[in-house]
């Protein structure tokens, strides 16, 4: 997984947890446990809260 974060462009995507990427972009919601993309639920860990906050201000 590490491997493939360092092959994506840099701000446009985001680990939000261990086992999940995800596009910036195409993020709908998110709460403090979850993010909402289409009409998956992806876990968010709650380390990278914070990071996400801070990526979807700088878009």
């Amino acid at each position: 997984m590490k491997s493939f974060e360092a092959e994506l462009p840099e701000g446009k995507f985001l680990r939000i947890h261990k086992s999940y990427i995800v596009n910036l972009d195409k993020i709908d919601r998110f709460n403090s446990k979850n993010v909402e993309v289409g009409a998956y639920e992806i876990p968010l860990s709650r380390n990278k809260k914070t990071q996400l906050v801070d990526a979807l201000n700088n878009i």
